[in-house]
């Protein structure tokens, strides 16, 4: 049986930004992203409807919860921005998610907009994209699983991934946090990367690099989670099945 598949898209340099969102406004964003054919031009009216029913179904929350939360994320989301820089000009640039919210009052649903700033991150994408099902991240439970899992899907194709630790908080916005990198790893890292081997396609294993004694970056191995096929069952099964109707 098909199952449908809610495709989310973004620039590789998206997904490489330095920004902060909470859990529900990472799954809000990213349902709205999901709306989206990242090959495509964004829609004239640049409008993404999302209800409380397909808010609920998605992340296996109840109605009126899923209703909170995305009356509370997308208030919260009209205030949160991205922070992006660009090696090759040497510059820096902070721009919003979203610049319109509007909110359905007795209808259970909230409309977005998004900047003009962020549309080229999520359009018209041919090369140095990142691409996945919404699915795959519809059971993690913290905001950092899901950075976590972009940051790793990036490279699956590859096999593993390189980052420097500085690099790292940059991205998480974690730069005046966790000076400690044991308190990083007990409270961020390791919940993260245990969400994902758990709840996704990906398995993540991963180990610090040092210079001398200090710790300067991590190493990730990525591997993607074999699929179930027809091959996995018992040769036997149909013939079994069809005996047993006769």
């Amino acid at each position: 049986m098909r199952t449908e598949k809610f495709l989310v898209t973004k620039s590789n340099h998206l997904v490489e930004a330095g920004y902060r969102l909470s859990l529900n406004e990472q799954r809000l964003v990213l349902t709205a992203i999901s709306k989206l054919d990242g090959r495509k031009p964004i829609p004239r009216d640049n409008d993404f409807t999302i209800t409380a029913q397909e808010f609920s179904s998605m992340f296996n929350i109840p109605i009126k919860q899923a209703y909170e939360n995305l009356d509370n994320a997308a208030s919260r989301l009209y205030e949160r921005d991205i922070k992006t820089y660009d090696g090759k000009h040497k510059t820096r640039e902070r721009f919003r998610w979203v610049d319109g919210v509007k909110y359905w009052d007795g209808e259970g649903k909230v409309t977005l907009s998004f900047s003009n700033k962020i549309i080229p991150y999520l359009t018209l994408l041919h090369t140095q994209l990142t691409s996945y099902d919404l699915k795959q991240i519809s059971n993690l439970k913290s905001s950092y699983a899901i950075r976590f899992y972009e940051l790793m899907v990036q490279f699956k194709s590859t096999g593993d991934r390189w980052i420097k630790l500085d690099a790292l908080k940059d991205r998480l916005e974690l730069n005046d946090c966790y000076d400690r990198f044991y308190n990083l790893k007990v409270r961020i890292i390791e919940p993260a990367i245990k969400e994902i081997n758990n709840s996704t396609n990906l398995t993540v294993t991963w180990e610090t690099v040092k210079k001398g004694r200090v710790i300067t970056g991590l190493k990730f191995s990525i591997k993607e989670k074999q699929k179930k096929t027809d091959s996995d069952r018992c040769p036997y099964t149909i013939d079994m099945l069809e005996e047993a109707e006769i």
